[in-house]
């Protein structure tokens, strides 16, 4: 099992979401990074194509974007950045955000 672990910005960011978001992510964090392989890409988990400081991987569930980053080490992921995906656009706490 492993253990999934906040930012500050991320912790920030997932208290500013609705309700109803905040339920899904929850879910979907401890279905699909905390019980599951958070390394093993699927159709909705799978490694950001372009290297970025912030993130490693990326998870999608619904219109939510989380972004994360994996120590093996201490089988602990750390998510960096919560988003939600408009168009071809992130928005991260009412403003546009490039990964």
């Amino acid at each position: 099992m492993w253990t999934v672990r906040l930012s500050a910005d991320a912790l920030r960011q997932f208290r500013k979401l609705p309700a109803s978001a905040r339920k899904l992510l929850k879910t979907a964090l401890t279905e699909r990074l905390e019980k599951q392989d958070p390394t093993h890409a699927d159709r909705n988990r799978f490694p950001l194509r372009r290297p970025s400081p912030s993130a490693a991987y990326e998870l999608r569930v619904e219109s939510w974007r989380v972004f994360y980053q994996v120590v093996d080490a201490d089988e602990e992921v750390q998510i960096t950045l919560i988003g939600r995906k408009e168009g071809n656009r992130l928005i991260v706490e009412g403003e546009e955000f490039e990964v």
